[in-house]
């Protein structure tokens, strides 16, 4: 007689994913109120803090290139044990650091968590959702970056002002965490049948299906300027607000990055039902004009002006981001979805990454305020393109989906905010 192996349902899983993917947001985001700590008790510079910052994006595009459509080959399942694993490794790395080097080796463990899961959890959450969830999906992986961006900021600088070991706790909280998800996983059911092919998807690549390859290169300036102004919002932010401003609270200086990833997650929910046109073209409208007024703040410097700036920046990336990535998710057929995912994120994370070490480089050279105003006025350039594309292609793009339809978009089967409703009432 076999032992009894305890299963979650489909319905159960679903969440599973949501919670995964929203600690690992959380986790990407919790060390940034905590640089300027590090930085007072080591004493390192800008260069070594984007450093710091940039072998978490390497190690990840790394992972990301490699592994990250692993899962479409051997199960969801596996893979994801595996960076939860490499993830609660980085977060116990954090909290025994006594040095630099320990900040590189758990920035690189959890890069290498981040990579081989995003993809795998991305798709496991649309698998999950079923035909009849698939839209909602798509709202939730829209929602959860920025959202779990926030409180990993907020939560880790509040702890870091308010609650007893600063550098120390915050990690523990998460380790924890992420012992569960992967205690969820385990006895959670597996989406995708093992299949041939998986050495040589380890093969690094950026593949993309043919007939996917136009949405995904028209959709690639709103991903790269929403992104990027995340690298920056993560890297950088706290030191201006310091040094500029003079704000020595550890929970206002994370205040900072909550106002743009929170601002980022309600435009992303009040933008739901938005199509992608009117989300992208407003949304970078806001992008610009909210990286205008941050810039004008420094010449104060006025404070509220830069929180006012950071807020709109904010609004704009949660609705741009987010039609970006209702449209993506809508793209793949089931068995592609781990290598696409993958994909979309290796655009991410390269805008994430290069230009924040980039601008690291130039801070030492031109000056933090100076860097800043450059790398805004690239984040405008390249929302400016992102509208541009979103106005152009609309119409003929909509009428040659209508045309492989059958002459028309079929309605949808209910609206987003119902969807995210139903199904909160359901958790």
């Amino acid at each position: 007689m076999s032992a009894y192996r305890p299963r979650l349902s489909a319905g159960v899983s679903f969440w599973v994913m949501i919670v995964a993917y929203l600690g690992l947001m959380v986790a990407a985001s919790a060390p940034s109120p905590l640089y300027v700590v590090y930085q007072a008790r080591w004493h390192f510079s800008a260069i070594t803090l984007t450093a710091i910052f940039g072998v978490y994006a390497l190690a990840l595009l790394l992972t990301l290139l490699t592994v990250g459509g692993l899962s479409d080959f051997i199960g969801r399942k596996p893979v994801l044990l595996a960076g939860f694993t490499a993830l609660v490794a980085s977060m116990i790395v954090f909290a025994h650091a006594d040095g630099v080097g320990w900040l590189y080796l758990g920035r690189v463990l959890q890069g290498l968590a981040a990579g081989s899961s995003l993809g795998a959890l991305s798709a496991g959450l649309v698998d999950f959702a079923g035909p009849k969830r698939l839209r909602f999906a798509g709202l939730v992986n829209s929602l959860v970056p920025s959202l779990g961006l926030a409180l990993g900021a907020l939560g880790a600088g509040g702890l870091v002002q308010f609650a007893p070991a600063p550098t120390v706790l915050v990690f523990v909280l998460l380790a924890g965490l992420f012992a569960v998800v992967m205690i969820a996983v385990a006895v959670g059911p597996e989406t995708e049948r093992r299949r041939g092919g998986a050495l040589r998807s380890l093969a690094p690549r950026i593949r993309v299906p043919k007939r996917l390859r136009p949405e995904f290169i028209r959709t690639m300036p709103a991903l790269f300027a929403t992104w990027a102004q995340v690298g920056l919002t993560l890297s950088l932010t706290t030191t201006l607000a310091a040094a500029r401003f003079g704000l020595t609270d550890r929970f206002l200086d994370a205040l900072v990055v909550a106002a743009v990833c929170g601002s980022a997650f309600l435009a992303t929910v009040i933008m739901r039902n938005a199509s992608a046109r009117r989300g992208t073209v407003l949304g970078c409208a806001a992008l610009i004009v909210g990286t205008g007024i941050t810039l004008v703040s420094l010449a104060g410097p006025w404070t509220i002006a830069f929180y006012v700036g950071s807020a709109l920046t904010g609004l704009g990336l949660g609705s741009t981001m987010g039609a970006a990535m209702r449209t993506l998710s809508l793209l793949p057929a089931h068995s592609e979805r781990g290598e696409f995912f993958a994909s979309v994120y290796v655009v991410g994370y390269l805008a994430f990454s290069v230009p924040a070490i980039i601008a690291g480089i130039f801070v030492v050279h031109a000056g933090l305020v100076e860097t800043t105003v450059g790398y805004g006025a690239g984040i405008s350039l390249l929302a400016l393109v992102a509208a541009g594309n979103a106005l152009r292609p609309a119409r003929q793009g909509a009428s040659e989906r209508a045309s492989a339809r059958g002459g028309a978009d079929p309605a949808p089967a209910a609206a987003d905010g119902e969807l995210l409703a139903d199904e909160l009432s359901r958790a």
